[in-house]
């Protein structure tokens, strides 16, 4: 390949990548309902450069690329359309858990399916959602264990806590993982656009503290 189609290759990949990127772009504020004002904001930027790196008009840097990423939850090869997995993990990997077994509910499918959710939100990176999961997932299975503990099929002598109300511990427990989801699902969210601060912001403030104080919503 000579040089000079070796240079009109790359620009036409620099372009694709560029028009991938816009396009993510967009794709991902629109569907957390952020108006463009606020996704400006809280990236560091102002609403005109971003409307710009929305419409392809303008090239980012890698650093606000990252940023991006870290900002929507996404993986940056996502962002420059390299990859279809917003998560990192390839799409191939979920064709090794196909087969007749996936047409039923069996053991093999609970424990498949376990395993394909704790390796995406492992694949999210160090500030992912999967100790969330984890704890969730062990929740359940020790909720499942109280079942049977009280059925008489498992000796109550292998809990510490009375079974009598450890399966309400549980789920509580467990409702307290749910609403740190909500947390996760929506972290970036902060609602609509105000130019000015109301008696219902100071309600909302006090409220949302007392419940992050009380049930220790660590994010």
């Amino acid at each position: 390949m000579t040089e000079s189609k070796t240079n009109e290759k790359g620009k036409k990949d620099k372009a694709k990548k560029e028009s991938a990127f816009s396009k993510k772009l967009t794709q991902l504020r629109k569907e957390r309902g952020i108006s463009q004002k606020k996704a400006a904001g809280d990236l560091g930027v102002s609403q005109a450069l971003l409307s710009h790196y929305e419409k392809g008009i303008r090239e980012c840097g890698l650093d606000f690329v990252i940023r991006c990423a870290d900002y929507y939850g996404v993986t940056t090869d996502y962002l420059l359309g390299v990859s279809e997995s917003r998560n990192g993990i390839d799409l191939e990997y979920f064709d090794s858990f196909s087969g007749e077994d996936s047409k039923t509910l069996s053991g093999g499918t609970l424990s498949q399916s376990t395993k394909i959710l704790l390796d995406c939100a492992g694949a999210c990176g160090e500030n992912s959602p999967s100790k969330y999961i984890h704890d969730y997932f062990m929740l359940c299975l020790y909720r499942g264990a109280l079942t049977l503990a009280k059925a008489g099929v498992l000796p109550s002598e292998m809990f510490n806590i009375d079974i009598s109300v450890a399966r309400e511990l549980a789920n509580a427990a467990i409702s307290l993982q749910d609403a740190k989801f909500v947390f996760i699902e929506d972290k970036t969210r902060k609602g609509a656009d105000f130019s000015e601060k109301t008696p219902l912001h100071t309600l909302i403030d006090e409220a949302e503290t007392f419940i992050l104080n009380n049930f220790v919503v660590d994010l």
